[in-house]
């Protein structure tokens, strides 16, 4: 797990931000010139980064989301990765208000983006074309077709579902690619609270912990620091907000569903920001998943095959 966590991570997310913004500002200068990305919602959240000491819980907890969010989009600028660079507009449009940040439209854009390096780099470095130019949302070597859906209400899982399996089948038939994969973010579409109170609950557990070793001095620094960087920590955090999404998701769409012969898989992603405090030190760290469901009338060694292969989508970005 990482994201904005020690102090390093801290000046490490604000390295990279700073690296997205003179990224964006190149291709804005070639496409809409008069903008200047400091009077963006991206200035805003410049300025919130270099001021995190000075935050809310809740904004602390948005922008080291966002900052973890918009730093993954640096790939597009290092790597073949064939986009629109009109996409990259509709990203910095939007309010800069966090309390309505999951319903703005800009996600949508930041999650097929953020899928089609999640493709390339899961290839490790074999000579594949990602592109993100063309009326599907994510095609690899004209093989493999992703649709991307950020969802907004779980009341639309399904719907979202039935409309990205036709659209990889519209795809299938035209020759754009063989088969595909249907990709949704579902970071939400579900109950951040029950999360957020677990999470706190296991905190607290660790810091008495880390207190009882850092008495005998069996560990050295900051105790926050030390638990929110504890793998052990992140991945109980990590497999609870898990099941939480998957009761979310499996309540709508069951145990079963027909993808047909096109669809291999649904790729289920989420990230979550969580903030911490002791002895009055807040710090952030981002939690995570991505899980999927396997066509279950492929055949045993597809099925396999399949499953290995979303198994390295899991590096993260």
């Amino acid at each position: 797990m990482d994201g904005v966590k020690t102090s390093h991570g801290l000046e490490s997310a604000q390295a990279d931000f700073d690296l997205l913004l003179n990224n964006l500002t190149k291709v804005l200068a070639e496409i809409r010139p008069r903008t200047n990305i400091l009077n963006t919602k991206l200035g805003k959240l410049k300025e919130d980064l270099s001021n995190i000491e000075e935050l809310d819980s809740l904004s602390l907890s948005k922008v080291a989301e966002l900052v973890v969010k918009y730093n993954a989009i640096n790939s597009l600028f290092v790597n073949n990765i064939q986009y629109d660079k009109n996409d990259l507009i509709k990203i910095i449009e939007g309010k800069a208000d966090y309390s309505i940040d999951s319903n703005e439209k800009y996600n949508d854009y930041v999650f097929e983006l953020s899928m089609g390096i999640r493709f390339f780099k899961a290839f490790k470095g074999q000579p594949v074309k990602v592109d993100l130019n063309g009326v599907c949302d994510v095609i690899i070597d004209g093989i493999i077709a992703i649709e991307c859906k950020y969802i907004h209400s779980i009341q639309r899982l399904k719907e979202n579902i039935s409309k990205a399996k036709k659209q990889i089948e519209c795809r299938v038939n035209d020759k754009q690619a063989e088969f595909g994969f249907v990709a949704l973010d579902l970071s939400h579409v579900y109950d951040h609270k029950k999360v957020q109170d677990f999470a706190n609950y296991t905190f607290e557990h660790f810091v008495r912990n880390y207190e009882i070793l850092k008495g005998r001095n069996r560990i050295e620094g900051d105790v926050l620091e030390s638990i929110i960087n504890d793998n052990n920590f992140n991945k109980i955090i990590s497999s609870y907000m898990m099941n939480e999404v998957e009761t979310s998701m499996y309540a709508e769409i069951g145990f079963s569903y027909d993808l047909g012969k096109d669809v291999l898989a649904i790729m289920f992603q989420v990230m979550n920001s969580l903030v911490f405090e002791y002895q009055g030190k807040k710090r952030p760290t981002i939690i995570r998943g991505l899980t999927y469901f396997i066509n279950s009338d492929l055949e045993k060694e597809k099925y396999l095959s399949i499953k290995s292969f979303l198994s390295q989508l899991q590096v993260g970005i």
